[in-house]
């Protein structure tokens, strides 16, 4: 196969060999590339003749040139220049940029260097849950029993009350002591570090002295213990309490009786366990025995351990009944007596109407 040169003597223009197509312009050589050695030429030469047989087009390639993929030598086109960010909001995402990079690298990383950030993820991970969607709560009298057993895990809906969920009546809340309920004794934690630590992010259940209750009223409930049947009452309404400890009745204990009329904004609450829940009833002196409702942790929707007391915590139908609800509402009785004079008023209007309309065509006539 032979070489060939260029028509002007200066490379600008070379032929591919048989069947070969002229290079491009602007691809033009050193003034001295026309007195290369033969073997230099004849391999240049050979290149083009190989792209002109596939039916591209060739130019040598300088000697000394560079390959493009190889980094500049003042960093433009390298990956640390491409990093960089080129406006002002490109360095308000770097953080999040960073951080991503971080949890998702390009490059797999040694499970030995991935393990602490996966411990850590999973820690932090878990805080967030806690904090704004469920927590693990650890169950340590007999004042719910026998819906709660001591040592019962169960699980708190959070996110009821960062949504602007109200508390209703029949469910089972865990609330932060509003003051002078609990003892010193009774608000005792833990002093190891890492059963601290644990705790708090919450991988394990929580036992820092709060407290859980079922609630019995709402703001605006008219509470009485209690009626001719020996039952709690509500806005007028007897409660049948099926949950109660066995054995114990709605007035157990030293402060059964009772009659307190809720304030807004405030919760009724009572243990299943009448004769040794120290509720609502025994710090009526407080508040009139009354919570406030952001004092609310959340619900406790489910029982998660040990796994024989396995099971859901749903409200008992007592407390769905139609009339409890409607009349307790806040401005319920004036609702349903504006309901209830609603006919009657259409009526004396409609009777009104046709009287004048009887007496304006006697006129007429």
């Amino acid at each position: 196969m032979t070489g060939g040169r260029g028509t002007d003597g200066d490379g600008s223009r070379g032929h591919g060999g048989d069947g070969g197509f002229p290079g491009p312009d602007g691809f033009a050589a050193h003034a001295g590339f026309a007195e290369q050695t033969p073997n230099a030429g004849t391999a240049a030469s050979e290149e083009s003749s190989a792209a002109g047989r596939n039916g591209h087009t060739g130019a040598a390639e300088e000697p000394g040139a560079k390959e493009p993929d190889q980094p500049q030598p003042d960093g433009s086109g390298g990956e640390e220049g491409a990093a960089k960010p080129r406006s002002a909001l490109g360095w308000v995402f770097l953080p999040f940029v960073a951080v991503w990079r971080f949890l998702f690298p390009k490059k797999p990383r040694p499970f030995i260097v991935e393990l602490p950030f996966l411990v850590v993820f999973a820690l932090f991970l878990a805080f967030l849950i806690k904090t704004f969607l469920v927590q693990a709560f650890f169950i340590p009298s007999g004042s719910m029993q026998n819906t709660l057993a001591i040592g019962d895990r169960v699980l708190v809906n959070r996110a009821s009350v960062w949504l602007g969920g109200q508390p209703q009546r029949g469910q089972i809340v865990v609330f932060q002591d509003p003051g002078g309920w609990l003892g010193p004794e009774e608000t005792t934690s833990s002093s190891n570090w890492l059963t601290k630590t644990l705790t708090f992010v919450g991988v394990l259940p929580q036992d820092n002295g709060d407290l859980i209750k079922r609630v019995i009223g709402v703001g605006g409930d008219h509470v009485v213990c209690c009626n001719a049947q020996g039952q709690i009452t509500v806005n007028g309404v007897p409660l049948d309490e099926t949950y109660l400890y066995p054995g114990d009745s709605p007035g157990s204990g030293q402060d059964g009786t009772f009659d307190i009329t809720v304030p807004q904004g405030r919760l009724w609450v009572m243990g299943d366990h009448r004769g040794v829940s120290e509720d609502s009833r025994a710090h009526q002196s407080l508040n009139g025995g009354t919570i406030p409702v952001s004092a609310v942790v959340g619900r406790a929707d489910l029982v998660i351990w040990p796994i024989s007391h396995w099971g859901t915590l749903p409200v008992p139908n007592t407390f769905k009944q139609t009339g409890l609800s409607t009349l307790a509402a806040p401005g319920g009785v004036p609702a349903v007596a504006m309901v209830g004079a609603l006919p009657v008023t259409l009526l004396r209007r409609r009777r009104k109407l046709r009287k004048l309309a009887r007496k304006a065509q006697q006129a007429h006539e």
